[in-house]
């Protein structure tokens, strides 16, 4: 109990339909290749990694001070964790692990006596082909765009890559020498050779498979090239910046990432709210950039939680930016809900991306997560087709267009 919400009229009958619609995953983290998923051993923490860490270290569980919570392993210390389960476990991060428990190991939750078994199962399970089984066969997933610094195997048929665009990797004087090195270029000494080292970098991330580039809502409205050379005269001296510190010169790397992007015909994905200090990473401070550089496809992550109707706004002022759902629906889902149902009257339909599983480890919480947003789109298309304003037909082919045929469209697969 607890799980699965009771859906009625339209609702449940788009939610059934859903499941024999493909979907296009728009945003993984998992492992580039199966083989390196099969050679992780997984522990108990790595299931809760990301995102119901992070809950558990707002209710007070204490993590080792400098780790990032959403990423840090709790450990398989049971004491030290169930008082904190207990409060969290009903969240939307836990209820899509706790999903996928059900569908995968028959169990909706852990105990004292079932946690290290159950991890004990999954390892079990992590075998060659796990990824055809849980991605493509349980979750009826055609493609999953993979974001990393790398791009995935080139011989894997569901992964296709999304890597981290030259703006993301000027805060570190070696992510820099690892671009020059990779271009086999001489050593970065100024903003104008870092920009032509970026654009020789993208190129050949595109030739080798690159579909799209991920930056960043940074809070610059407007680029300053001399407070990007002062930031990239601190990197070039050693220091290693935070995003925050290095926004200055990631917003003016970003505006040549865009134009790049543009010439290679590729989108530009680009991360907003939600963590830590989501104000950094505002959806507002994308209008701007958005609206500067009209020919670049803007792929807006997160419906811009907690900024979501800014985020509508902006896909539907600019016709080269369009709204993706990945890691929204477990995130807050009625906010998705209620959100979508006022972006119906307000965006073009072929401009919205239902589904983005946005883990690492343990893939079988994709299934959990995509059951949210099968569920979420549901409710959203249902109640237009009660309320006499779409009838089912229509309903299931912009259900379709969400989870499959705009991403696939948008993304040229």
């Amino acid at each position: 109990m607890g799980l699965f919400q009771r859906l009625n009229g339209s609702a449940a009958a788009l939610l059934e339909y859903s499941k024999n619609v493909p979907v296009i995953d728009t945003h993984e983290h998992i492992p580039g290749s199966e083989k390196a998923y099969n050679e992780r051993v997984i522990r108990f923490g790595d299931l809760f990694n990301p995102y119901v860490s992070n809950d558990l270290n707002s209710a007070g569980m204490r993590f080792p001070e400098g780790s990032k919570p959403a990423f840090y392993c709790i450990g398989d210390d049971w004491d030290a964790f169930e008082p904190y389960w207990q409060v969290c476990k009903h969240g939307s991060y836990a209820r899509a692990l706790r999903i996928a428990l059900k569908e995968f190991y028959g169990v909706d939750d852990f105990s004292r006596d079932n946690y290290l078994e159950i991890v004990a199962k999954i390892n079990e399970r992590n075998t060659p082909g796990i990824y055809t089984r849980v991605l493509r066969e349980a979750c009826g997933i055609e493609r999953a765009v993979r974001c990393a610094d790398d791009l995935p195997a080139p011989d894997d048929s569901i992964l296709v890559g999304n890597i981290a665009s030259p703006s993301r990797r000027v805060s570190c004087m070696a992510h820099m020498e690892r671009m020059c090195e990779d271009v086999e270029a001489s050593e970065i000494k100024c903003l104008d050779e870092l920009i032509e080292v970026s654009g020789r970098w993208m190129e050949m991330q595109v030739s080798l498979g690159a579909m799209e580039f991920k930056s960043m809502a940074v809070p610059v409205e407007i680029p300053d090239r001399t407070a990007a050379e002062e930031v990239l005269g601190q990197v070039l001296s050693g220091e290693v910046l935070s995003e925050a510190d290095a926004s200055p010169l990631i917003a003016y790397v970003r505006e040549a990432d865009a134009r790049k992007a543009a010439e290679l015909d590729v989108p530009l994905a680009l991360h907003t709210g939600v963590w830590e200090d989501y104000r950094q990473l505002d959806v507002n401070h994308l209008v701007g950039f958005v609206k500067r550089n009209p020919k670049t496809r803007m792929d807006i992550y997160h419906l811009g939680i907690p900024e979501v109707r800014s985020a509508v706004q902006v896909v539907k002022n600019f016709p080269n930016a369009y709204l993706n759902l990945c890691w929204a629906h477990i995130v807050a889902p009625d906010m998705v809900v209620n959100t979508m149902k006022e972006a119906m009257d307000l965006v073009p339909l072929n401009k919205v991306f239902a589904f983005g599983g946005d883990y690492i480890l343990f893939i079988e919480k994709v299934y959990g997560h995509l059951h949210m947003a099968r569920e979420n789109i549901a409710l959203i298309l249902g109640d237009r087709v009660d309320r006499d304003l779409m009838d089912l037909s229509d309903a299931e082919q912009v259900l379709r267009a969400w989870f499959y045929d705009n991403p696939k469209t948008f993304y040229r697969l």
